[in-house]
Formats: structure tokens, C-alpha cells, sequence
């Protein structure tokens, strides 16, 4: 086993890993905007539109897994175990239920300060034209499927595990949170000022992600409590606009 690096060592793999995630999901998701597009061309756009929003959101989680992956095969990430299923039990469902609920409540109180204070939160769908009960049924799948356990891979498998050899319990899970919404900023430059919403909801939810990891020992959890998160409040900006 490989020393544990100094703290402030760790902390700059860290967001190198962070940051480099963020970069190759960029490359991956304009070759999954490409493909989606070659895929949906010749169909009406009705059917084309839908395509191309899942796949391009898809496409884009497969740079962190690239980036997660790739550490591991390093000799300062070789010892690094990421246990994906573990031993789900009962404790595990009520977490993972328990959990889902809180961040959505948070999410809509958040939101709802947002909107007295005149704020439009960011959001994964935000051009009104792509929304359609189309797009919803490319984009639920995508956030189980994809972004949640691409997410949980790099930042609670492989950043938090590893910040973990240098950091406390404590130290990992706010640091690995951190950079979690660092990589979400992007989403802000359409609309800075949703930031005032936006950022503190990325990092309570990057908190909890990565308490339920350190408790649980195990990538089910918080993959399956980010999937449905996602879920959750895209089906109520749907709802709220009328869709569903």
C-alpha cells in the first residue's frame, strides 16, 4: 500500500481529478450530442429533440467514469476500493427513501426562497422548447442510469475514498462536496445570480451524498439517492409547468 498523501497534496489531486472530470465530460458529451444528432437526423424534430437531450446527457457522464477510472490504474489510486453493491438491507432502503425525501423538501424550499427573492434556479433542462413528455422519458433513465452512478463513482468512490486516507471522516465528506458543486458552476453562466439558490443546494446535497457513503460503505446508496433526486425535481419542474 502507497503512503497516504500529505493533506494539501490530496487536496490538489483531488480537484485536478475534479476539474478533469469536468473537462472530458465536455469532450464526451459534444461526441453524445454528435452521435445523438446523427441518430435523431431525418426524423421530425419532435423525435429528434428527445434523442438528442438523453443521449447528450448520458454521453457527458461517461467523462467521469473515464477520469475515475484512470486514477485507479495509478499507483496513487491503485488502492482505492469501491464497493458498488455491498449488502443492501432494509437499513439501506430507508435511508435511501428517507433521504430522496429530505433533498427534494430542501430542494423546494430552496427554490422557493429563490423565487421570492426573484431568482430562477439552474437547472439540468432549461430551454423551454426541450421540454416535452418526450424529453422526460430520455431524461428520467439518463439521471438513474447515468448520472447518478457516474457522479457517485468519481466524487464518492474515488475522490472522497481517497481523500479519505488524508482527511477525517469529516475532512473527506466536505471537501469531496465541495469540489462537487465546483464542477456544477458551469451550469451558472447562463444565469449567474441562480448561484444564490443553486450552490447551496449542490453542496448539501454533495454533504449527504457523501455522509450516506461514509456510513454505508457502499456506492448503492448515494447512486440511488442521487438518481432519484435528480428524478424527483425534474418530474416537478414538469409538473409545475404543466407537461405532466
Amino acid at each position: 500500500m502507497t503512503d497516504s498523501p500529505s493533506p494539501p497534496v490530496a487536496l490538489v489531486i483531488a480537484l485536478t481529478l475534479a476539474v478533469g472530470g469536468l473537462v472530458v465530460s465536455g469532450v464526451t458529451g459534444l461526441l453524445g450530442t454528435f452521435s445523438g444528432a446523427l441518430v435523431g437526423a431525418g426524423t421530425n424534430p419532435d423525435a429528434a429533440v428527445p434523442v438528442l437531450v438523453g443521449v447528450a446527457l448520458a454521453a457527458s457522464e461517461v467523462g467521469f467514469v473515464v477520469v475515475g477510472y484512470a486514477f485507479r490504474r495509478t499507483d496513487d489510486g491503485r488502492d482505492l476500493v469501491v464497493d458498488w453493491i455491498g449488502r443492501p438491507g432494509a437499513r439501506d432502503a430507508a435511508l435511501i427513501v428517507g433521504t430522496t425525501a429530505v433533498l427534494v423538501a430542501f430542494n423546494r424550499i430552496a427554490f422557493a426562497v429563490g423565487s421570492l427573492l426573484g431568482i430562477d434556479p439552474a437547472t439540468a433542462v432549461s430551454t423551454p422548447e426541450e421540454l416535452s413528455v418526450a424529453v422526460l422519458a430520455f431524461v428520467i433513465p439518463a439521471m438513474l442510469f447515468a448520472v447518478g452512478p457516474a457522479e457517485e463513482y468519481l466524487f464518492r468512490g474515488v475522490i472522497q475514498g481517497y481523500l479519505r486516507q488524508s482527511f477525517s471522516a469529516r475532512g473527506a465528506i466536505g471537501w469531496s462536496a465541495v469540489l462537487f458543486t465546483l464542477v456544477h458552476l458551469p451550469n451558472l453562466i447562463a444565469n449567474p445570480e441562480s448561484g444564490v439558490v443553486s450552490i447551496p443546494v449542490w453542496l448539501g446535497i454533495g454533504l449527504v451524498l457523501g455522509w450516506l457513503y461514509e456510513r454505508t460503505a457502499t456506492l448503492l446508496v448515494p447512486v440511488a439517492v442521487h438518481g432519484l433526486y435528480n428524478v424527483s425535481v425534474i418530474w416537478l419542474l414538469f409538473a409545475e409547468l404543466g407537461i405532466v
